[in-house]
C-alpha cells in the first residue's frame, strides 16, 4: 500500500517539475499565402494589392462570358467597364510591368474585343464626332506630315476670352467642315442653340473662356447621349474613372455623364484642373483628349510649352486642337464661312430633387407633358423610372412646371408611384428568358428579389419592375432601336457588303506600308466609310501592310480611265490607273523616281486615277 502511494507521488512530483521546467512555446497560426487565378512568371514581381486587382479582372471577364451565354448583355457590359476601371488604378510601376507579360495583355485584348462586340449590338447613339474627328486626321497627315514644322502661325485673334490661332492646319479643318464635314457640321451648329447658352453660363461663372462650349461640338456634336467605342459618354464624353472623380455616378438606372448640367459642371473643372497644371489652353486641350502625363512627356522631350512642337503627341491629339479652333472660329460668326442656319432654342428646364423611384409617365401627367419630353430632358435617366435608392437625385421639368409637380406629387400614392409584377415561375423559365420578357436584365430581378444565384423554381414568385404605360415605353425603346440599328448598318456593320455587278466592277487592293483609308479612297474616288462597308470593317479599325481590300469601282469611270488617248498610244503620256504608284510606274517605263518626278514637276510622290504622267521627252 505504501508502495503504491510513493510511486503515485513520485508521478505527480515528475509532472510537477516538467510543468515547471522551460515555459511552452506560443503556436502561432501559420498566414496562408493567398491562391489566385493565374500564375505570375518568376521574372516579374508586383504587390499583393496588384495581383488581388488582377485577379478580380479575371474573374469580371469570365464573368462577362457567363453573362453573354445567360443573354444578359447588360450585365456583361456593367462586368466588363468594372474590369476596364479596375485597370485604370494601377500603378504606372505596374503598368511598366505588366507591359511585358503576354497573358495581361491578351486578357485586356479579349476584354477590349468583347466590349466592342457587345456595345456594336446595344442601343446607343453613335458619335458623328468621332468619325468627323478621324476623317480630318486622315487628311491634315497626308497634308503635314511630320517633316513640315508645326509651328507655321499665321495669325492669332486675341480679341475674344481666348486666343484662336489660324494656321495652315486650323484652315484645312475649317475648309473640311465647309465642304465634306458641311452636313453634319450644319446639324451641330442648329443643335448648339439648345445648350450653347448653358455652357457658357457656367464658363462665366468660373471665369472661363467661353469659347470652350464648343469643345462639346467636337467632343460629342452637342449630342448628350452619345457614346464613344473608348467607352466615352456623353456630351463631353467622359470615361467612366474620369467621370468618377469628378463626382459623376452611374449605374444600370442612371448615368450622370449623360446629364446636361452636372457634366458641363465636371468638364469645367476639369478644364479648369488642366488649365492650372499647363498653363496654356491648347495644352490643356491636349490633355483633354489624351493623358496629360503624355503631353509632359513630349513637353520634356522637345523642351517646349508650344502645343505647335510637340510632334509625338497620339495620332488624334496632333489634331484635335486645330479641329477645336476650326470649330470655334466658325461657330463665332457662321454666316462669314457659309453657314445660315436657324438654331435651335435654348433648352429651359426647372429642377427638383427625389429619392423615391419615379414612374416616368407619372411624372409627365403631373406636368402636363409627354412621356418622350420627359425622357428628352432628362437623358441621364436610362429607363422608364427615376433610380431607386439614389437620395436627392437631380430630376429636370419643363420650365415653370415646378410647383405644379410639388404641388400634385404629394396626392400621388406610393403604389401608383411606379408599378411591379408578381411573376409566377413557369416550369422550363430561366431568369435570362424572363428578363427579355419583361425587357429588363438578370441582375435587376437578382438585386429586387435578393436572389444569389440563378437557380429559380416552378411555381415561385417574381416581383418584376415594369412601366406603368408598357405600350408607350417600349414603343419609345423600339423607335430608338431602330434608329440606332439603321446608324449601325449604316456605320459600324462588320458583314461586307457588295455592291451590284451590273454597275460596279470588283477590284482587290493590297494595302501598302503608309497607306490610309481616307488616301486609298481618294485613289480610287470613293469614301472610306464605304471601304469600310465593302470590307466588314468597324470605325477605328487599323488595315495593315499586304491586307486584301475589296473596293468596288464603277465602270463608267474605270472604262474613262481605260480609254487611251493619242498621247498614250505615242508613249509620251501615261493616265494613271486606280491602284498606281509612281514606283509601279517607273518600273513598267524603265526611269527613275526622279525623272519621273522632274519630267511632270512633282514635290511630293501623290498621284490620283485619271491624272496624265509625262514619261518620255521624245
Amino acid at each position: 500500500m505504501k508502495i503504491r502511494y510513493y510511486l503515485f507521488s513520485l508521478t505527480i512530483a515528475i509532472v510537477l517539475l516538467s510543468a515547471c521546467g522551460s515555459p511552452r512555446k506560443m503556436v502561432v497560426p501559420h498566414k496562408e499565402t493567398p491562391v489566385y487565378s493565374f500564375t505570375l512568371p518568376d521574372t516579374l514581381w508586383l504587390a499583393e494589392k496588384s495581383m488581388s486587382m488582377i485577379d478580380s479582372m479575371i474573374y469580371l471577364e469570365k464573368k462577362s462570358r457567363i453573362d453573354l451565354s445567360e443573354a444578359d448583355s447588360i450585365a456583361a457590359r456593367y462586368s466588363l467597364e468594372y474590369m476596364f476601371e479596375i485597370a485604370s488604378r494601377f500603378s504606372d510601376e505596374d503598368r511598366e510591368t505588366l507591359s511585358v507579360w503576354s497573358y495581361y495583355d491578351s486578357l485586356q485584348g479579349v476584354a477590349d474585343e468583347r466590349y466592342r462586340l457587345l456595345m456594336s449590338s446595344l442601343e446607343k447613339e453613335a458619335t458623328e464626332a468621332e468619325e468627323i474627328r478621324e476623317d480630318i486626321t486622315e487628311i491634315e497627315e497626308r497634308s503635314f506630315p511630320d517633316s513640315i514644322l508645326f509651328g507655321q502661325v499665321e495669325y492669332v485673334d486675341t480679341s475674344g476670352s481666348m486666343p484662336l490661332t489660324l494656321n495652315k492646319k486650323v484652315r484645312l479643318a475649317i475648309k473640311y467642315f465647309q465642304t465634306k464635314g458641311r452636313r453634319v457640321f450644319t446639324k451641330w451648329l442648329e443643335r448648339s442653340g439648345k445648350y450653347e447658352g448653358l455652357i457658357k453660363e457656367v464658363l462665366r461663372e468660373k471665369n472661363l473662356p467661353e469659347e470652350l462650349a464648343y469643345l462639346a461640338m467636337i467632343e460629342s456634336g452637342f449630342n448628350p447621349r452619345s457614346r464613344s467605342y473608348a467607352r466615352a459618354v456623353g456630351m463631353w464624353q467622359f470615361i467612366s474613372a474620369t467621370g468618377r472623380y469628378y463626382g459623376l455616378r452611374h449605374n444600370w438606372w442612371f448615368d450622370e455623364r449623360r446629364d446636361i448640367i452636372k457634366s458641363t459642371d465636371a468638364a469645367t473643372d476639369h478644364l479648369a484642373d488642366l488649365y492650372e497644371r499647363f498653363g496654356h489652353w491648347y495644352l490643356a486641350l491636349a490633355g483633354y483628349n489624351c493623358n496629360p502625363r503624355r503631353v509632359e512627356y513630349n513637353m520634356r522631350r522637345y523642351n517646349t510649352r508650344d502645343y505647335w512642337k510637340l510632334r509625338r503627341l497620339p495620332r488624334q491629339t496632333r489634331n484635335y486642337v486645330p479641329t477645336f479652333l476650326a470649330a470655334a472660329i466658325i461657330a463665332n460668326d457662321p454666316e462669314k464661312f457659309g453657314f445660315h442656319v436657324e438654331k435651335q432654342p435654348p433648352l429651359e428646364v426647372d429642377t427638383v430633387l427625389v429619392s423615391e423611384s419615379i414612374d416616368l409617365n407619372v411624372i409627365a401627367e403631373a406636368v402636363d407633358t409627354s412621356y418622350s419630353y420627359i425622357k428628352e430632358i432628362n437623358p441621364a435617366i436610362l429607363r422608364w423610372v427615376t433610380p431607386p435608392g439614389v437620395k436627392d437625385f437631380t430630376l429636370y421639368l419643363p420650365k415653370g412646371k415646378k410647383e405644379l409637380f410639388r404641388e400634385r406629387y404629394k396626392n400621388i400614392p406610393d403604389d401608383k408611384k411606379r408599378s411591379w409584377v408578381r411573376h409566377r415561375i413557369r416550369s422550363g423559365e430561366t431568369l435570362s428568358t424572363i428578363a427579355r420578357k419583361y425587357h429588363t436584365s438578370m441582375s435587376v430581378i437578382k438585386k429586387t428579389n435578393k436572389l444569389r444565384g440563378t437557380m429559380i423554381r416552378a411555381g415561385k414568385y417574381l416581383l418584376i419592375p415594369v412601366p406603368q404605360n408598357k405600350a408607350h415605353f417600349y414603343a419609345y425603346k423600339s423607335s430608338t432601336k431602330s434608329k440606332a440599328k439603321k446608324r449601325k448598318s449604316r456605320r459600324y456593320s462588320r458583314t461586307p457588303q457588295a455592291e451590284s455587278s451590273a454597275e460596279y466592277d470588283k477590284v482587290i487592293y493590297e494595302v501598302k506600308k503608309g497607306d490610309t483609308l481616307g488616301e486609298i479612297a481618294e485613289n480610287y474616288n470613293t469614301r472610306a466609310s464605304k471601304i469600310r462597308r465593302w470590307n466588314g470593317l468597324y470605325y477605328g479599325q487599323n488595315i495593315y501592310p499586304r491586307q486584301k481590300l475589296t473596293i468596288y469601282v464603277h465602270k463608267k469611270s474605270l472604262a474613262s480611265q481605260k480609254a487611251k488617248t493619242p498621247e498614250e498610244e505615242s508613249g509620251t503620256f501615261y493616265t494613271v490607273r486606280p491602284g498606281d504608284t509612281l514606283w509601279d510606274i517607273s518600273l513598267k517605263y524603265g526611269i527613275s523616281i526622279r525623272q519621273l518626278k522632274a519630267m511632270n514637276k512633282m514635290r511630293g510622290s501623290r498621284i490620283r486615277p485619271g491624272e496624265k504622267l509625262k514619261i518620255s521627252n521624245n
